[in-house]
């Protein structure tokens, strides 16, 4: 139990590009105090010690979960790694938020999430991007029915020539990865529209994964999909088409991004009473003056464009920590929930399997 003015202690274990986030969410979120870092590479765990002066730095895992002053850990790990160092955290008793993919299937998932559930500990995943100006605002827009009800969305993050890789890399290792540009953007893009809508319980998927371009990188194993396409039905009839690719041949309209190929990610929503799209929240295009969010409502038959502001939130790893934190404390419900975890997982299991069976796959009927 925490008061009002105690400072939640965390740990970071993985300490990459994510962890250095988190890092900076847990000194300015207000409600948490960088207590310990974890990484097993000396000289990464140095120069972070250095930049951000935890009081603990350990390149043992389970040393840093068995410090009685360690409160709550963030798991910024290679996907493959999620599952057990969640489950170890949890074990130990402490408060988990977890990077993206949350596991790499939705049975692992379902563990997690019985487990931090029966000992009363919060668990978040990663998803930043909710945090959004952007995000928050078409959330609000949508439950307050500016819309009407959301009958259709398309949502997608797509590639020219994007996939990650190298010799020593693990995003084209399936064991590693748990799948390629499914597991990799389709998270990000599924959930767009999915969050938005309001995580509407999920009823079929159809869906088919490709890889088509292995040959533009050079990995020891490539035996992942690098793009996928498929209709999420919901129990409301609400469908989801999605589209996620490392590599496409793309047409001149998708614009070119700051990392030198095409790129887009963009969500569209549909209602009887308006369209909503959201645009380039990771800022793909930083010299493209274009809002990220755009809203037309329905006036006398005609589609206008109306304007719906929404506050700009540059580091969106911030209110994200505030809001688990928030939930450690019991002051707020997560809006990463554990629950939503095992949903999103769910939706991608199913979507490999129906790639893989040629079939459409129906919750609570088919065996997933």
């Amino acid at each position: 139990m925490f008061l009002a003015m105690d400072m939640i202690n965390v740990g970071i274990v993985g300490l990459g590009w994510p962890g250095e986030r988190h890092a900076e969410g847990v000194q300015r979120c207000g409600l948490g105090h960088l207590y310990a870092i974890c990484d097993l590479n000396d000289k990464r765990r140095q120069t972070f010690q250095e930049k951000y002066k935890p009081e603990k730095a350990f390149s043992n895992y389970e040393e840093m979960l068995s410090d009685p002053q360690l409160h709550a850990v963030v798991v910024a790990l290679p996907n493959a790694l999620h599952f057990p160092a969640t489950l170890k955290a949890l074990h130990a008793g402490k408060h988990v938020l977890c990077e993206k993919p949350p596991t790499l299937n939705a049975e692992q998932m379902r563990e997690l999430h019985h487990e931090a559930d029966r000992r009363g500990l919060t668990y978040c995943f990663g998803r930043q991007m909710r945090f959004s100006g952007a995000m928050q605002a078409a959330r609000h827009a949508v439950a307050e029915r500016r819309l009407g009800e959301i009958y259709y969305a398309n949502t997608k993050w797509v590639r020219s020539r994007g996939t990650p890789g190298g010799i020593d890399g693990w995003f084209t290792d399936r064991s590693r990865a748990g799948g390629g540009a499914l597991i990799d953007l389709g998270v990000h893009a599924i959930d767009a529209a999915w969050y938005v809508m309001g995580t509407p319980k999920p009823r079929s998927v159809t869906a088919q994964t490709f890889q088509k371009f292995p040959q533009l990188v050079k990995s020891a194993v490539f035996d992942v999909e690098d793009s996928a396409y498929g209709l999420i039905r919901f129990e409301s009839g609400a469908l989801v088409n999605f589209e996620v690719a490392w590599a496409a041949n793309l047409t001149d309209e998708i614009p070119m991004g700051k990392w030198g190929r095409q790129e887009l990610f963009q969500t569209t929503l549909y209602g009887p009473k308006g369209t909503l799209r959201i645009i380039d929240v990771f800022q793909l295009h930083p010299e493209v003056k274009r809002p990220p969010l755009s809203l037309f409502e329905d006036r006398d038959g005609a589609l206008v464009p109306v304007d719906l502001p929404f506050p700009d939130v540059p580091h969106q790893f911030t209110p994200q920590m505030r809001n688990f934190l928030e939930a450690v404390r019991g002051d707020a419900s997560p809006i990463n929930s554990s629950l939503q975890a095992v949903q999103l997982m769910e939706i991608l299991d199913a979507v490999y399997q129906s790639s893989r069976t040629g079939r459409e796959v129906v919750f609570g009927v088919d065996d997933r």
